[in-house]
């Protein structure tokens, strides 16, 4: 997905990332998030200097306004997330929201399209790429139905342009949505309460000592957040360090 600017220099739309920071969720974003955005022909930007000194509201702001689309994801219902998630609905920015449990998505941002990611599945890092790349692609297709009804509006001034028949539709549309996911998520069984990579790399230390097998290792871990290839990569550091 590319731009023309002046003096026909060609440039990426840009894709900001709303997530939460620090343990596994860097990993994800390293991993995961950044390959998808950049499989879509996005550029990725995320706030790594959140917490630093200075003037953060106006820097999100910057961030989201130079946004094309919108990547967040609402694991353990993080408050800084959805303060950007706000913002960026609230000048009709179009967003793909993705989550490990429909549990931390508030009801209001159901009738949205929500990609929920399993670690327990098999390569589910791999799985879940594929589809945020494929919702970005469709989302800058179609960027009214990533943006809640209730901040479309009809009027010229705005971003995104619908009539108030197309308006009552997409609510319709959304409501019917999320009723199918609020189904879908009560049949799963989402895991929760992940580790830190510190505490990760411990447990990898112990089981190493008692022989244990590196996917036997991988597996045990992978309920708590880390992903079977970190782990498998872990493994070989610290043989590594060992010799």
């Amino acid at each position: 997905m590319t731009t023309k600017k002046k003096n026909n220099i060609v440039t990426k739309k840009n894709c900001f990332i709303i997530m939460p920071f620090g343990g596994w969720f860097d990993n994800y974003n390293e991993d995961i998030y950044i390959p998808a955005i950049n499989d879509a022909g996005l550029k990725p930007t995320r706030a790594d200097d959140l917490y630093r000194p200075g003037n953060i509201v106006n820097d999100i702001w910057n961030y989201t306004k130079k946004a094309d689309v919108i990547l967040a994801d609402l694991t353990s219902k993080n408050p800084n997330v959805f303060y950007e998630l706000g913002l960026a609905h609230a000048i009709t920015k179009p967003a793909v929201l993705i989550t490990a449990s429909m549990d931390d998505v508030p009801f209001d941002l159901r009738s949205l399209r929500v990609i929920v990611y399993d670690k327990n599945l098999p390569n589910w890092g791999e799985k879940l790429k594929e589809k945020i790349t494929k919702a970005l692609l469709e989302t800058l297709d179609n960027p009214e139905a990533a943006i809640p009804p209730t901040f479309l509006e009809t009027s010229k001034t705005k971003r995104i342009e619908v009539t108030p028949e197309e308006k009552g539709l997409l609510e319709l549309k959304k409501e019917i949505d999320s009723l199918r996911r609020e189904v879908r998520s009560r049949s799963r069984d989402i895991e929760s309460g992940d580790i830190s990579p510190e505490e990760a790399e411990l447990r990898i230390i112990k089981y190493l000592d008692i022989k244990m097998p590196d996917l036997m290792i991988a597996e045990r871990l992978r309920p708590y957040g880390p992903p079977i290839e970190w782990t498998l990569n872990k493994i070989e550091e610290i043989r590594a360090k060992n010799k």
